[in-house]
C-alpha cells in the first residue's frame, strides 16, 4: 500500500520571550479544536511542541533561543531542520520593539545554511511607537534584501494583544500549507 503523505508542517522559531506562544494562541483563536498551552514563564518551551491543526497540517513550536535557551537548542533544531522533508515554511519571530538581535542572526544563519524557506514575523507591534516600528521594519527589510537568500521579502507585522496582522498571517499559513481555497479569477 502506498504510504500516506506526511502532514505538512510549519515551524515557529524565535527568541525566548518574543511572544511565540501568544502568537500561536492568537492564530488559532478561531480554531477552538487546537489546544495551545502558553506558559507563564518566558523561555519555558524547553522541547518542541507539535500542534495538529485538523488533519491539514502540524504547527511546530520550537524552544526559544537566546535568554534561557536549553543547551541542546541548536542540536535539536538543526536535527529537525535537516530531516524534515515535509516542512513547508519556517516563521522566524522577531521582537518588533527591539528589532533583529545577535541571537536572531544565529537563527538566520542556520536557516540560510540549510536552505530552508522562511518568513520574518515582527511581534509585539502594539508595544512599539510608530517611529521605532518603522525604523525596525526598514532595517529588517534592508537586511533581508542584502544578506539573505531564503527569506520571503514580505514582513508580517503582528500583535497578539490587538490581533492586528494575525488574520493576514493565518491566511498566509493556510496558503503555504495548501489550505486556502483558490479564489477563481473572474
Amino acid at each position: 500500500a502506498p504510504s500516506l503523505p506526511l502532514p505538512l508542517q510549519v515551524c515557529f522559531i524565535g527568541r525566548s520571550n518574543v511572544g511565540k506562544s501568544s502568537l500561536i494562541r492568537a492564530l488559532f483563536s478561531l480554531a477552538p479544536e487546537v489546544e495551545v498551552r502558553v506558559s507563564k514563564t518566558p523561555g519555558h518551551t524547553k522541547k518542541m511542541n507539535f500542534f495538529k491543526v485538523g488533519k491539514y497540517f502540524t504547527l511546530v513550536d520550537m524552544p526559544g533561543y537566546g535568554y534561557r535557551a536549553p543547551q541542546d537548542f541548536v542540536e535539536m533544531v538543526e536535527a529537525y531542520l535537516q530531516e524534515r522533508h515535509n516542512l513547508k515554511r519556517t516563521f522566524l519571530l522577531v521582537d518588533g520593539v527591539v528589532g533583529l538581535q545577535k541571537t536572531d542572526h544565529i537563527a538566520v544563519e542556520m536557516l540560510e545554511e540549510f536552505g530552508i524557506p522562511y518568513v520574518m514575523v515582527l511581534t509585539k507591534i502594539d508595544r512599539a511607537s510608530r517611529g521605532l516600528l518603522l525604523k525596525n521594519v526598514l532595517e529588517i527589510q534592508e537586511f533581508v534584501k542584502e544578506s539573505t537568500q531564503g527569506c520571503f521579502p514580505q514582513l508580517f507585522l503582528v500583535s497578539s494583544v490587538e490581533f492586528s496582522g494575525v488574520h493576514l498571517l493565518r491566511c498566509f499559513v493556510a496558503h503555504v500549507t495548501g489550505n486556502l481555497p483558490t479564489v477563481e479569477a473572474s
